[in-house]
């Protein structure tokens, strides 16, 4: 009996673990699942959900009726609400459950880095220390600087916001990653950033604007990661298939 796999993504590597279990063992059933917040065109044709479950009750339900025999949390690191669920369901149903985890950045040595426990309290270190921040910390997030005057923020988002952001002094620029070093250098320099604010997401795509803030001097605010949570957990694309090969196995 072939396995049914769901992968929980909405991240450049959701879309490439999902590709390299097709292309490797393509008589398994994969479906990627997004939650369809941004118009991201992965180029994915077939076996594709996009929207959230409704809570733990709905994935339950999901996992159910799809016949779903093992679960891939490939999300985001600060996609905790779906992560918890993604527990919670498996465990209550017993199925199989991966974690596909970004390893941490390791900063330039001699960079002036800070860690804080979340955008409130980046936004207070922003409104006594810098005059130009560079904030790339999503949209949801953003309300923390709205009470900051006399700083220059730049905002990168993947979008345009629908309404009008409500922050003072403020330029937005939209961009996916990868970035390059080049361009993030640029960017900084051109905007005189002496601050970069970010989650401390990890992985390859959006690396260079940590290396780009320590070239320009810039100090580099990053807000912690929620706690991973227990059971199985990898951070690579090649310990992920080599986990779905074990479960075929078995199978």
């Amino acid at each position: 009996m072939s396995l049914n796999i769901l992968i929980l993504g909405g991240t450049g590597d959701s879309i490439k673990l999902y590709k390299a279990i097709q292309k490797q063992m393509p008589d398994l059933k994969v479906v990627l699942s997004e939650a369809g917040i941004t118009h991201k065109k992965n180029k994915i044709k077939k076996n594709i959900r996009v929207g959230g479950f409704g809570g733990v009750t709905g994935l339950i339900e999901h996992l159910e009726t799809a016949q779903i025999d093992a679960v891939i949390d490939a999300t985001h690191p600060f996609a905790a609400q779906i992560t918890a669920h993604a527990v919670e369901a498996c465990t209550k149903l017993k199925l199989p459950r991966l974690r596909l985890d970004r390893p941490q950045w390791i900063v330039p040595s001699e960079t002036d880095v800070m860690f804080v426990p979340d955008a409130e309290a980046a936004a207070r270190i922003v409104a006594r220390t810098s005059s130009s921040a560079f904030l790339t910390i999503g949209r949801k997030t953003l309300s923390a600087f709205d009470q900051i005057s006399g700083v220059k923020l730049l905002v990168r988002l993947i979008e345009v916001p629908p309404e009008p952001l409500k922050l003072e002094n403020c330029t937005i620029v939209t961009g996916r990653p990868p970035f390059s070093l080049a361009a993030e250098e640029a960017l900084m320099r051109a905007h005189r950033i002496d601050t970069l604010v970010s989650k401390a997401s990890g992985g390859e795509a959006t690396r260079a604007k940590i290396d780009a803030a320590a070239k320009v001097g810039a100090r580099i605010i990053l807000i912690r990661r929620p706690p991973a949570p227990d059971g199985d957990h990898v951070f690579s694309i090649d310990e992920a298939v080599n986990w779905v090969k074990a479960l075929k196995k078995r199978d």
